[in-house]
């Protein structure tokens, strides 16, 4: 016969929550170019990479014109950011980009090339 002490951790283990869900899992929908990469470029990239400066003729304010690219060919490659400009811009210990800024930070260069690894959706 169990004892009471024992039945009633038995009910408390039956009856406890679930744990939480580890929120550093990456979203099953992948990196999200709105929501995760645009807001990067943004504070990064357009002050040189607008539509009225376009240095190297590169428009980096929507997906349209990313995706296009600039006098140097397009800046990614869907699905391999080793063969990607922009990867190669922003990577490194002494990265060429941005020129006349503090370079993005680790994991803003990594969720950018997980993008692209992703395929680089406009979504």
């Amino acid at each position: 016969m169990r004892s009471a002490a024992a039945v009633a951790l038995a009910i408390l283990v039956a009856s406890a929550p679930a744990p939480a869900q580890d929120k550093k899992k990456p979203d099953a929908a992948g990196v999200s170019f709105a929501k995760d990469v645009a807001p990067i470029l943004k504070a990064s990239c357009s002050k040189c990479h607008d539509a009225k400066n376009k240095k190297g003729s590169l428009d980096m304010t929507s997906y349209d014109t990313l995706k296009k690219g600039g006098k140097g060919g397009a800046a990614f490659t869907a699905g391999d950011p080793d063969k990607s400009a922009i990867v190669t811009a922003i990577s490194g210990d002494k990265p060429d980009m941005p020129k006349k800024a503090d370079p993005l930070k680790k994991d803003q260069v990594d969720l950018i090339a997980k993008w692209i690894k992703e395929g680089a959706k406009n979504n």
